[in-house]
């Protein structure tokens, strides 16, 4: 039987840290929230931009400058029984620097799994997000998921997708859970947001499927990096 175990705050005592860190040169603030003791997490969850792998020569037509996500949902699963713990909605604000960044701490039972899931979230009707930038009111047009911020052309854009997207991706081994804690790196990337076959014009309502397409296939591959320098470890 398969199990999903999430891990988050505020919910469970087992469950005692959570924090998202922003790294972005623009007026978004960074959020830090939670509490409890650092020592007692088994898992830290980090995100790492890797854009080496797209060619794009019309970087320097698009610039994005900002992006962040709503996110509701964050789990690892394994094999075993077990029980389920969701999260409060809280915010990634992405490095715009390509370093590395810690955006959750938690703790889940010991065991081994395969494989981590996130939700990026619309938010609903009736619901106040962290940030106000992603409900501006109660319409399906007025509530969003994802935005990206930046110049096109020359000119300044806002993208704002409509969208929920639930990611899974899977370890290339297993890894094991049990008092020390793992970090797990999230790799994705950025330029692929609005370039597949051409560039995409954020303005163009158009190519918006395709942008959110891109959006949540851009996230490419997470593994055990203990060490947080973006690679695998051995």
């Amino acid at each position: 039987m398969k199990t999903k175990k999430y891990f988050g705050f505020g919910i469970l005592s087992s469950l005692i840290f959570f924090a998202v860190i922003s790294g972005c040169s623009n007026s978004d603030s960074p959020v830090t929230s939670g509490s409890g003791s650092s020592t007692s997490q088994n898992i830290g969850l980090s995100i790492m931009r890797n854009d080496n792998a797209l060619d794009n020569p019309l970087a320097d037509t698009l610039i994005i400058t900002s992006a962040k996500a709503l996110i509701n949902e964050v789990e690892v699963e394994n094999q075993s029984p077990g029980t389920s713990v969701h999260v409060n909605p809280f915010v990634i604000y992405f490095n715009s620097n390509g370093s590395i960044q810690e955006i959750i701490g938690g703790q889940i039972p010991a065991g081994t799994y395969t494989k981590i899931k996130f939700k990026i979230h619309k938010p609903e009707d009736n619901e106040t997000p962290p940030d106000p930038e992603f409900k501006e009111g109660t319409s399906g047009n007025q509530r969003y998921s994802f935005i990206i911020k930046g110049t096109y052309n020359g000119s300044a854009f806002v993208y704002k997708s409509k969208q929920s997207a639930s990611l899974i991706l899977n370890f290339p081994s297993g890894i094991n859970f049990a008092t020390t804690k793992k970090n797990i790196t999230v790799i994705f990337n950025k330029k692929s947001w609005f370039y597949k076959n051409g560039l995409k014009d954020p303005n163009n309502s158009n190519n918006e499927n395709e942008i959110d397409d891109n959006i949540r296939t851009s996230f490419k591959n997470a593994f055990l990096d203990d060490d947080k320098n973006g690679q695998p470890d051995n």
